[in-house]
């Protein structure tokens, strides 16, 4: 969106016969026929916008009792397998509402799935604060351990966990037959612990369990889990899981697909690699399977991937000037000063605070130090920013259809994973729409049991 007016996306990516149709249409129809076909899939409009938001749509992941499943479908197939669905446990105090609804989706299943592939332990790579060992531990009474790489976050976890062991009977239900009733056990927070790692493919984690657990006396088995697991931390989990024997089950809720490094992100580092001097990432989060070997997405792309259109179509929600502001100050930059490096970093937040643009551009001006805006003339800004209502209709028609996009993406990351461990003979292997995509946009997981 940056270099939308200097690459001149509205006319070198949207198809011509669409780009023709949109210019005809006023925005505010425009925007409200891209709400009504992105609702409604049944609707068979002649129209080009339709037929380009259901092709796109098309080519996205669906529940479809094969692969991906929905929460229903992996309960059966946990049936079948001979295990029984734990009631879900449900705490409202001590996170936020969204992860509260996230962790009472995921608990249960989490707990059904320990059961049935015989777990001794459940660990969590990258569990940050423990929202949801804290239910496995306090709900269902599983040995659990969170490990995060920030050791200050794992310190002030482990003091909140007893806190909360404390108001355990208070704040949280349980959730048979979506009856709420109150928990009665007193479960011991002595079985969630804490350590302090960072989680690679070379990171043994049935030694980390031992460690943590000195007292355990048989064999290891480790359902290993993660809610929102960003970056590489995703892809590296599956890696754990086909390599090491000691893992029974694999529940991985990815995150963070911009964190990602591919081939192409030769000059990047992993952001978390970077930031606990792991040193350059030796292997890449995508592609992981041999059937996509040699393809690649880019960092814009994986960026749109984490972007949501659910939440954006349930919203209504419109892109913010700063859109148009931030690519129009791009046209400027890149006329006069060309070899300038510009990072966006420095400008977040600074069109909230403008009126118009050139209010905008004086302030990126003075922030970035460039001495441009004293330089070019009054004419010279109205000339640039002179067909602003044309140009805000094309920066949000093209924000919207871009968003599309987003899923297809998605799909294609999701689908890597699922078919990598397919490849390594992982027959039981499901992606599973696990959360309502509004409430918590990353909502799939990638299951699989040994």
């Amino acid at each position: 969106m940056v270099e939308f007016f200097t690459e001149s996306h509205w006319d070198e990516l949207l198809p011509k016969t669409l780009r023709q149709m949109l210019y005809e249409w006023d925005l505010n129809f425009a925007i409200e026929k891209f709400w009504t076909y992105t609702s409604d899939q049944t609707n068979n409009d002649r129209c080009e916008l339709r037929q380009w938001i259901h092709k796109a749509q098309s080519h996205c992941l669906t529940v479809n009792n094969d692969y991906c499943l929905s929460i229903e479908q992996l309960q059966n197939h946990i049936n079948s397998w001979g295990g029984i669905i734990r009631p879900e446990i449900k705490v409202q105090e001590f996170m936020t509402s969204k992860k509260s609804y996230e962790v009472q989706a995921m608990s249960s299943l989490v707990a059904s799935l320990y059961n049935v592939t015989g777990s001794t332990h459940c660990l969590e790579a990258g569990g940050g604060q423990g929202h949801l060992l804290v239910a496995l531990t306090l709900g269902y009474g599983i040995p659990s351990l969170t490990v995060d790489c920030d050791e200050i976050a794992i310190k002030n976890a482990a003091k909140r966990v007893k806190i909360i062991q404390k108001q355990w009977r208070a704040i949280a239900k349980k959730i048979t037959n979506g009856t709420e009733e109150c928990i009665t056990e007193n479960m011991s927070c002595d079985i969630h612990r804490f350590a302090s790692a960072f989680v690679t493919t070379k990171t043994d984690i049935s030694t980390i369990i031992r460690n943590a657990f000195p007292d355990c006396d048989k064999d290891v088995k480790i359902l290993l889990t993660g809610l929102h697991t960003c970056g590489n931390l995703g892809p590296d989990s599956l890696k754990i899981f086909k390599s090491q024997p000691s893992t029974t089950g694999l529940f991985n809720v990815p995150c963070c697909y911009h964190l990602l490094t591919e081939e192409v992100d030769a000059g990047l580092f992993d952001v978390f690699q970077r930031d606990y001097g792991c040193g350059q990432a030796s292997e890449h989060g995508f592609p992981m399977s041999e059937y996509l070997r040699g393809y690649n997405l880019g960092r814009n792309a994986r960026m749109l991937a984490a972007q949501s259109i659910d939440r954006v179509v349930s919203r209504k929600q419109l892109p913010s000037k700063s859109l148009l502001y931030r690519a129009l100050f791009q046209v400027i930059v890149k006329r006069h000063l060309p070899g300038f490096a510009l990072t966006d970093g420095r400008l977040k937040r600074l069109a909230s605070n403008c009126d118009d643009f050139n209010e905008y551009f004086k302030m990126a001006d003075s922030v970035l130090a460039l001495g441009l805006f004293d330089k070019l003339s009054d004419s010279y800004l109205k000339e640039v920013s002179k067909d602003l209502n044309c140009q805000w209709k094309q920066v949000v028609l093209f924000y919207l259809l871009r968003l599309c996009l987003a899923q297809v993406i998605e799909s294609v990351l999701l689908l890597d994973r699922l078919l990598y461990l397919l490849e390594n003979g992982f027959k039981k292997a499901y992606i599973v729409k696990l959360f309502d995509p509004v409430l918590s946009p990353r909502c799939h997981s990638i299951v699989a049991v040994r």
